[in-house]
């Protein structure tokens, strides 16, 4: 007797393979991948709302131990000369706070003359900029009219803006202390925390990967903070001879400003060319003239982010441009502007860390296929 689908004579009548019936169990190896990624996940959120929470502890603790980081080679240097560490640390720290202390000495006079003309700056914008004003306030109202919301103002602070830093002033103070204590900390005892944190290893290639990962980080961390204070101190340079061609009063504050503010990814130049354009409209008799101290600044600022900075730093710190914008608003909504200079630092000491474990995991797997085709060789 023949089978049913023998004498079917068009294909679409023939007999279905058979498949085999996915029951939609989750495999044991699947089921740890989602734990893993799910704890992480927890870990990520939790950890993001500890550190928001205690931003007023953990940013100088942070910001300490990248700065550590940065000065670790340069205690390491008195050290081989034959200063005790507690000393070296000491006399680092001391030289910092001196620094500090001439830098605001020499800027007290043209950071208070500036903070006295900021509200004549702002009503020199208004008035040379009435135009402008005036057709965002229509705008302002089209908006309100479309969103059926009346009544929304836009205000423009007339204030000191040194009054909002005397009220955080003990704040400030406090997370200053801080710091400063974690720098020193930091500088003297890190010796003793790396050999304490290698003895927590099991192995010696899990001590190899930890002793390489703690030298690649004060490598990359300490280069990069090196050789964007060069440039940044060439920004602040040329900034100031803008500002003295410019014919603005106190070029040293401006060069200042651009240098710290160079720190400050993205916002921190287009801060400088707005002032720039804002202090030249107090002098300027057109707005054309007011423009171009502002509008030299930011294409040097262009080239530099460009082509400069690219160039000496290197391929080593080249990081994407998307991870660091993504890390400079995350770090900016945490911790602030703080938060935004360290976000970089932060993104390098991720990325050593992710390079070194799979380096790690490389030779773990390399060593296990080494010995598996021992044991096979033997058998």
């Amino acid at each position: 007797m023949l089978s049913t689908s023998a004498w079917r004579p068009f294909p679409r009548y023939m007999a279905e393979p058979e498949t085999i019936e996915d029951d939609g169990a989750v495999t044991p190896y699947e089921h740890d991948l989602i734990l893993r990624y799910a704890i992480v996940g927890i870990f990520v959120i939790l950890a993001t709302a500890a550190l928001y929470q205690t931003r007023v502890i953990a940013l100088p603790i942070t910001a300490g131990m990248i700065f550590g980081l940065v000065l670790g080679p340069l205690v390491d240097w008195l050290v081989r000369h034959g200063v005790p560490q507690h000393l070296a640390a000491a006399a680092i720290v001391i030289l910092g706070i001196v620094a500090l202390l001439a830098a605001i000495t020499v800027l007290a006079v043209p950071i208070a003359a500036w903070s006295d003309q900021f509200p004549a700056m702002l009503a020199a914008l208004r008035a040379k900029l009435s135009g402008v004003f005036a057709f965002m306030e229509e705008f302002k109202k089209a908006a309100a009219s479309l969103s059926g919301k009346e009544g929304v103002e836009l205000n423009v602070s007339q204030g000191n803006p040194l009054v909002d830093i005397a009220m955080s002033s003990s704040a400030a103070a406090g997370g200053l202390l801080i710091f400063v204590a974690t720098v020193y900390f930091w500088l003297a005892t890190r010796r003793h925390l790396k050999a304490r944190a290698l003895r927590l290893c099991l192995g010696h290639s899990a001590r190899r990967s930890a002793g390489s990962f703690f030298q690649e980080i004060e490598t990359r961390v300490a280069r990069y903070f090196g050789l964007v204070t060069l440039i940044n101190l060439a920004m602040g340079l040329l900034t100031m001879a803008i500002a003295w061609l410019a014919g603005l009063p106190f070029p040293v504050f401006w060069g200042a400003l651009a240098f710290l503010l160079n720190y400050l990814a993205f916002i921190g130049p287009i801060i400088v060319a707005i002032m720039l354009f804002a202090a030249a409209l107090l002098t300027a008799p057109l707005l054309i003239s007011a423009i171009w101290p502002a509008a030299v600044y930011y294409v040097m600022h262009l080239v530099e982010g460009n082509a400069v900075t690219p160039v000496f730093v290197g391929r080593g710190l080249t990081i994407s441009p998307f991870l660091i914008f993504i890390a400079f608003i995350f770090w900016l909504w945490l911790w602030g502007p703080v938060g935004a200079v360290l976000s970089t630092p932060i993104v390098l000491v991720g990325l050593v860390a992710q390079e070194e474990f799979s380096r790690y995991r490389r030779a773990q797997a390399e060593e296990a296929g080494a010995e598996a085709e021992a044991a096979g060789n033997a058998a």
